[in-house]
């Protein structure tokens, strides 16, 4: 494939892809008229999601589309010396046999990729379509001791215009995007002996994905401070700051951390979460017991409703979801965060900065003044904040916050502890919910063979996460509010693990995973079978 004959083709693709949205007429110009006129860019950049992509690069240069489950598992014979030059490229051999390559790209109009191969094998190269992220995860599979080393290719490989810079940042931005692809809620670089590691954070567990050798982390460190307009300088002190990514055809906010240690520095990227503001609480896996009953709890004028549970089981995310429902035109809703994670149209969003003394008890003191009748507090963590929060639910102001209690009914001796006497917690609660995240069993598995053969999860078992929750609603806070007592006026007598159970018996997940996240079992619920439900 010749530069002349790709151009007719590229022109063919951007057009579609300006057909349905996804670029603009003058994007269209300035990337036709680019150099190599690849269009490794628009994967790179984020502009078009992978599926768009692969279905007008098929249409266009008329070749087959390859499901991620067709990927092979283990490499060609042939092309292992290869490795790293395909690592490096993404593109991933499927067969080698009379002469001919089938060989799964995302981009076929990388010409130069093509030639190497055609050069170095002394055979015809026929190439199929595979979605980026599938490519990616079998990439890993197939090739891990080149993808967790450092991915660089020979000098010799290499275009003579892509210099060293340009692959570490391009590198930089691939793991962003496979990060987005794989549904990550953090990326983690941590320096360890000889590397800098890189690992995801899905669906709540850690997994290796990358590392880039000693002499590359302080650039990746110095290049994600420079994306976060942090002090590139300073390395003895953390530092906080956030920027924008474009990725799947829309723009990701990311929250970076920076933590001195006594290697090196450690950043945490934090991925916010996408269309957060769209979020109903049956859409994350409330049962519609739970998710009636803490909407009857947001429709009283007054009062105070607590989100309760550790870190990571979703609090902030159920926040949003509440505040989304609460968000009309004839309400003025006000929230205090730290940080801000999304902003929502509608809402007064306030940043907590304690090093300009900008506290949750400070901020709230000043919310009062500005007349709201909803505010969100992101975090109760002290007696002042906790007071302000209890007096304001009772003069007129409906109150939203989160707890760090392990249960609902610990949420009002967790309130006592800071102070609030009994009267005060009684009279103002509304509803306490406590709740905790699980991972679903992946349905890919049910079909593989072995789950270590399954490319939906990666070999985990698990694929995506659902809610599982107890309530203590409006009518529980009445007489005596001890911590015993509340834990047997939960809604419908449901704790957590009878959520779990639920979910156990719906095949939605598993004992492991129950006894992961809640230290308990989950016994076989002894009663009629139980049909299961769609996964919300």
């Amino acid at each position: 494939m010749n530069q002349s004959q790709a151009t007719p083709k590229i022109v063919d693709i951007l057009q579609r892809l300006v057909d349905k949205g996804y670029v603009a007429e003058q994007q269209r110009e300035q990337l036709a008229s680019a150099k190599n006129g690849h269009l490794r860019s628009l994967i790179d950049s984020g502009l078009v999601p992978e599926r768009a992509f692969a279905d007008a690069v098929s249409v266009v240069y008329q070749i087959a589309q390859i499901a991620g489950d067709q990927l092979p598992s283990s490499a060609v014979e042939g092309c292992l010396e290869l490795s790293a030059f395909l690592v490096e490229h993404e593109v991933l051999p499927i067969s080698l046999s009379d002469g001919v390559l089938s060989l799964a790209v995302c981009d076929p109009s990388d010409d130069f990729i093509l030639q190497v191969l055609r050069s170095k094998l002394k055979c015809q190269v026929e190439p199929v379509v595979a979605l980026r992220s599938d490519l990616l995860e079998a990439l890993a599979r197939v090739y891990p001791e080149r993808h967790s080393a450092n991915t660089g290719i020979d000098t010799a490989e290499l275009p003579d215009d892509l210099d060293s810079d340009s692959v570490l940042v391009r590198d930089l931005h691939r793991l962003i995007q496979r990060a987005v692809s794989s549904s990550a809620s953090d990326i983690h670089f941590e320096p360890v002996e000889s590397c800098l590691r890189v690992r995801f954070r899905v669906h709540g567990m850690l997994r290796n994905i990358h590392s880039f050798d000693t002499h590359q982390a302080d650039q990746v460190v110095a290049r994600l401070k420079l994306m976060s307009k942090l002090d590139v300088t300073e390395r003895r002190q953390a530092q906080n700051g956030r920027f924008k990514f474009p990725a799947d055809g829309r723009m990701i906010d990311l929250r970076v951390s920076t933590l001195p240690l006594h290697d090196g520095e450690s950043i945490v990227l934090r991925l916010l979460e996408f269309g957060l503001s769209q979020l109903s609480l049956q859409g994350l896996g409330f049962s519609p017991d739970i998710a009636n009953a803490m909407q009857q709890a947001t429709s009283f004028r007054q009062g105070l409703v607590l989100i309760t549970g550790p870190t990571g089981s979703g609090k902030s995310t159920t926040l949003y979801a509440l505040l989304n429902q609460l968000n009309r035109p004839e309400l003025k809703l006000i929230s205090i965060e730290d940080p801000v994670e999304l902003n929502i149209a509608g809402i007064n969003q306030i940043q907590v900065d304690e090093e300009y003394g900008i506290s949750f008890s400070v901020a709230l003191k000043t919310v009062l003044r500005q007349d709201p009748d909803v505010i969100m507090v992101g975090e109760i963590r002290d007696t002042e904040t906790a007071k302000l929060a209890a007096q304001a639910a009772l003069t007129g102001h409906l109150v939203l916050a989160t707890l760090h209690t392990p249960s609902a009914a610990s949420a009002v001796t967790r309130l006592k502890d800071l102070g609030l006497p009994d009267y005060l917690v009684a009279s103002t609660l509304k509803a306490v919910l406590a709740q905790r995240l699980l991972r679903k069993v992946c349905r890919g598995c049910l079909d593989a063979e072995s789950s270590g053969s399954c490319v939906s999860c990666a070999g985990v078992s698990y694929s995506g996460r659902t809610t599982i929750a107890e309530c203590l609603p409006a009518s529980a806070f009445f007489g005596e509010v001890s911590e015993e007592i509340l834990a047997e006026r939960l809604l419908s007598g449901v704790s957590l693990l009878d959520d779990a159970q639920r979910l156990v018996a719906n095949g939605e997940t598993d004992q492991a995973e129950v006894l992961r996240a809640l230290g308990f079992q989950a016994e076989p619920i002894q009663a009629e079978p139980i049909q299961a439900e769609p996964s919300q």
